[in-house]
């Protein structure tokens, strides 16, 4: 499918700052999370992080640790297809969705890494120039860079890199793809323990507040990240706002499937019968 755009004329961008050329690109992920992601804006006004995720600013707390994040060249992401662009700006949301790929059973670094590459080959595939999002959980935890900067903006914590993920928003957020299909069952426990690390540090780097964190679906029309997964998000907020105030990680138990087997049934052969 051929890249759309969007003017940025059809919406003020006060206090943002686009690098590189102007335009949006058409949001989307793999192919079931677009579910009704093709029209135009259905969510909110946008609204500027303002808010900090410090209760007092003169107290200081101590920093999270930076979890281990494969970077693009570490599992071999071809180089993008066309211009990437920076904003010069803190992300305002952060948006989570799931690959609605089969909820695969393989927890392993090498499994993650082959979900990076055929990610960013679909993506690529469909004129976007590398992947749509800027993280990928994998099932069994492990953090991946998923487009090209999104790590290195992310430590520097001043910037990030313009997304293909969130239609009419993807000025404004920064996007995690979760590896599965949540309908029916949560992820596993290591597929959250590693999400709420991620989100914790990401709002940490650009103060985002923990209730910024968002799911794909309350932006546009689409059944991502899926119902499941949608109504544990308070739960991941909760944990982030945890880990912040007390400067380590706060997980809970219970979140999801205790192992990646408990849904081993959601196979590609269940995905074509949906």
């Amino acid at each position: 499918m051929a890249e759309d755009r969007e003017s940025t004329t059809e919406r003020p961008w006060r206090r943002r700052t686009v690098l590189g050329t102007t335009g949006l690109a058409l949001a989307g992920t793999l192919a079931a999370c677009t579910d009704g992601d093709t029209g135009g804006e259905t969510g909110g006004e946008a609204r500027p992080a303002g808010e900090s995720v410090m209760t007092d600013p003169t107290e200081e707390r101590r920093k999270l640790p930076q979890p281990t994040i494969i970077s693009t060249a570490e599992w071999g992401a071809t180089q993008p297809r066309s211009h990437l662009q920076t904003i010069n700006e803190h992300p305002s949301y952060l948006v989570i969705h799931h690959t609605t790929t089969p909820n695969v059973t393989d927890g392993s670094r090498e499994a993650a890494i082959d979900l990076a590459q055929r990610v960013q080959n679909g993506h690529v595939g469909q004129g976007w120039g590398d992947s749509g999002q800027h993280f990928t959980m994998s099932r069994g935890g492990h953090i991946l860079e998923a487009r090209h900067g999104s790590k290195n903006a992310l430590e520097t914590g001043e910037t990030f890199m313009l997304g293909i993920h969130a239609l009419g928003f993807n000025a404004y957020a920064l996007g995690i793809e979760c590896e599965g299909i949540y309908m029916v069952n949560p992820p596993p426990q290591s597929l959250y323990e590693g999400l709420v690390h991620l989100c914790a540090f990401i709002c940490q780097q650009y103060d985002l507040p923990p209730k910024r964190i968002i799911g794909h679906r309350d932006l546009v029309k689409t059944s991502c990240c899926g119902d499941a997964f949608y109504a544990k998000l308070p739960i991941l907020r909760d944990d982030v706002r945890r880990s912040l105030e007390a400067g380590e990680y706060h997980v809970s138990e219970g979140f999801g499937a205790d192992n990646l087997l408990d849904d081993t049934h959601v196979d590609q052969d269940y995905l074509d019968s949906l």
